[in-house]
């Protein structure tokens, strides 16, 4: 799976308590354009799963300035936000600044899939950075555009 290239996104979302969960993720595509549906792949064992089978939740898409937030979003640590600039978007969910887009949903459906869920989620609002230059993964380590 690694010999294939995909870019980087950081979703997010808040518990039932109100707190931010997010985790590094590759797993992710649009799936419809009418109505407009992403889907997102999360293991059985992802910390806060179910913040995001209920929803709402974000699609950070990394850019590459942010590989650093890929990499500390992708440990398993507590302090994810701590040093990470974000504020809540429309939806509640954390939006990661300066990223090269953001996707916030609401979720659609959540399909099984092996080890993990497929979360498909319905498009509410988006926001696209024209300047900045996605981070692109590919055969375990991290690439930039040429």
């Amino acid at each position: 799976m690694g010999c294939f290239a995909s870019g980087v996104t950081v979703v997010t979302a808040r518990t039932a308590e109100g707190s931010p969960v997010g985790l590094t993720v590759s797993a992710f595509c649009s799936l419809s354009l009418e109505p407009p549906l992403v889907l997102i792949c999360l293991g059985h064992r992802t910390v806060g799963l179910d913040a995001f089978r209920q929803g709402p939740f974000v699609v950070n898409v990394l850019s590459e300035a942010q590989r650093e937030i890929s990499v500390r979003f992708a440990q398993k640590r507590d302090d994810r936000f701590d040093t990470v600039d974000h504020a809540p978007g429309a939806n509640g969910a954390p939006v990661i600044a300066d990223s090269l887009a953001h996707i916030e949903c609401d979720t659609h459906a959540v399909l099984p899939g092996g080890d993990h869920d497929i979360i498909v989620g319905a498009v509410t609002n988006t926001a696209v950075v024209d300047a900045a230059q996605p981070l692109i993964h590919f055969r375990g380590t991290y690439h930039a555009l040429a």
